[in-house]
């Protein structure tokens, strides 16, 4: 017999038998001990037979098509017409199991310009990748800040369904056994209480509330997570201000929650890291908990009333559409999901203080492994709780009995800022990224030291709008290569001043950094990434998009795993 064995830190032993009817066991890349490799580094790279296969559909056995036609309305709600959703299916035909093989995970990603699916076997090789961008913005500004045709809430809710529709029925959706999400943190929902549709237009992650601040600011601690006017909180209580008659019909949801509930019909359900911005303290007790502050506000009725841990489960697919969809026997769990950046950075499969994940998609976002908790809203400074519990290996040979921590880190300290990838969107196209990031010579000293900063001293935060951004672009070279490698290099410079300064308020230093989101497919910024940094490793993650994060959380839902880190964290043991 074999047997996975784990130890969490609470000294609790997980014993799990394995047979053939437990497929985790079977597949390549998942018991170091199976594929003879021994226990290796958390971080380190999975066999390339089990590798996920991502990156352009040039590949043997990847097709790529359109999304097949769209199905007739499966609600009242459910959008019949996806025609606005710009939409990508790519298959990796060659492994995707049989009917004879177990379960499959999706993880569903929703960012500031579109949607993301990912589907994945027992063993965390991708399957499929599905995707969808919303509807052009026509109320003004970019994703994130413009409002696209039919509004906020039905881009997400059309998106969702489009995603879906791309999965093909037998191969795939009658085998997803769990289903997690993440949504861009600090994304609200003012929602009906028994309808679970917006009463109010969705607030978006980088939406200031200023009317709220000196409320918020007299309740919460110095420092606090809430006390910065884009918090959920700061937008809730806003909210309130105006609309406090009607609070007993309204619940607050998040992005990832409001998607989630369109598959289980539930309210009340979040999960630590959206929760997080709305004032939840996931250090507080041995479950996390609302802040004494927090329980007596005249809007408490609306806050979320179930906050889980990511990666366990909320409940299952029940709504008329999402039945639809999800017809394995059994059912479909939905497992708690997390916020965007936490996705990515649960994608890297990064466990080690020191290890950071930034993410370079629309905005930037840093996540580092720390010892410590940090949270200092005035910088922008805050702390998650790892997903996942700190784990124990456990090796049996004969009488001999050894163990070795693999998972040490407790806190995910990071933030974000407007400072992101919408930079380089907004002043070049792909083709001119690609021909441009060509010409520019990061070994011309002499030009080098030319170089402007557009945002000198500018730390992680949201401290800048749009608007001052990109007025800061200046001045412009002549060389759209010079300008290019001069946004480049700004932006470079927010991050490797965050991370100093992440280090000089008490957390763990960064040791090396993964990158997640479109701008990990350039090497050269990576490179000049890391000459800010002092010159410690930036790569780009393996495992670079959020929605493959959200999918190993919904294998960890699923099998009730310690951890999301399964191939590199399970012992399989022989007597």
């Amino acid at each position: 017999m074999r047997v996975f064995v784990f130890a969490t830190s609470s000294c609790h032993m997980l014993v799990v038998a394995a047979s053939s009817a437990v497929p985790i066991v079977a597949r390549a890349g998942l018991a170091s001990v199976a594929t003879g490799r021994g226990v290796s580094s958390p971080c380190a790279p999975i066999p390339s037979a089990a590798r996920p296969r991502l990156g352009p559909d040039t590949r043997a056995g990847v097709v790529s098509e359109r999304a097949s036609p769209t199905r007739a309305s499966l609600s009242s709600r459910r959008t019949g017409d996806l025609s606005a959703f710009t939409t990508m299916a790519t298959v990796n035909a060659a492994t995707v199991p049989s009917a004879d093989d177990d379960a499959l995970f999706l993880g569903l990603d929703f960012g500031t310009s579109g949607a993301r699916a990912t589907v994945v076997g027992p063993d965390g090789v991708i399957l499929v990748e599905t995707t969808a961008k919303y509807p052009p913005i026509v109320d003004g500004g970019k994703a994130g800040d413009g409002i696209p045709e039919g509004g906020w809430a039905e881009a997400w809710r059309g998106a969702l369904w489009s995603l879906l529709d791309q999965l093909d029925e037998t191969t795939v959706r009658s085998r997803i056994a769990a289903v997690s999400i993440d949504g861009t943190s600090g994304t609200v929902l003012i929602v009906d209480a028994a309808s679970g549709e917006p009463i109010y237009p969705p607030m978006l992650y980088n939406e200031k509330r200023n009317d709220a601040m000196d409320a918020v600011c007299a309740m919460a601690p110095t420092g606090h997570t809430v006390r910065t006017p884009s918090s959920a909180l700061c937008k809730l209580h806003s909210w309130w201000l105006g609309n406090g008659e009607t609070i007993g019909n309204a619940k607050l949801l998040h992005h990832a929650d409001w998607i989630a509930f369109l598959l289980h019909g539930l309210q009340g359900e979040t999960d630590h890291n959206n929760a997080l911005k709305l004032g939840f303290d996931p250090g507080l007790g041995p479950h996390g908990d609302y802040p004494a502050w927090m329980k007596s506000l005249p809007y408490t009725s609306m806050l979320p009333s179930n906050v889980r841990a990511p990666g366990t489960k909320t409940g299952a697919a029940a709504t008329e559409a999402a039945m639809k969809y999800f017809t394995r026997p059994g059912g479909c769990a939905v497992i708690a999901g997390t916020t965007d950046s936490i996705a990515a950075f649960v994608a890297a499969r990064c466990t080690d203080v020191g290890d950071a994940v930034t993410s370079l998609g629309s905005s930037l976002a840093l996540k580092l492994v720390s010892e410590t908790r940090v949270d200092d809203s005035a910088k922008g400074v805050y702390s998650h709780r790892l997903c996942g519990k700190s784990i124990f290996c456990i090796s049996v040979r004969a009488i001999r009995m050894t163990s070795s921590v693999l998972f040490t880190g407790s806190w995910l300290v990071g933030g974000s800022s407007n400072l992101g990838g919408w930079l380089l969107r907004s002043n070049f196209s792909d083709d001119e990224l690609v021909e441009l990031t060509e010409l520019i010579d990061l070994d011309d000293a002499a030009k080098e030291k030319d170089v402007p900063d557009y945002y000198p001293g500018v730390l992680m935060g949201f401290g800048m709008t749009v608007k001052e951004a990109t007025e800061a672009l200046c001045p412009r070279p002549e060389s759209d290569s010079d300008y290019l490698r001069a946004i480049l290099g700004s932006v470079a410079g927010v991050e490797a001043r965050s991370y100093a300064e992440m280090a000089a308020m008490g957390s763990s230093k960064v040791a090396r950094v993964y990158t997640a989101g479109g701008g990990a497919k350039n090497a050269k910024w990576s490179t000049i990434r890391s000459r800010a940094n002092g010159g410690i490793p930036v790569t780009a993650s393996e495992f670079a998009e959020a929605s493959y994060g959200s999918a190993l959380l919904a294998r960890m839902g699923h099998y009730e795993l310690p951890t999301y880190n399964c191939s590199e964290l399970e012992c399989l043991v022989g007597f």
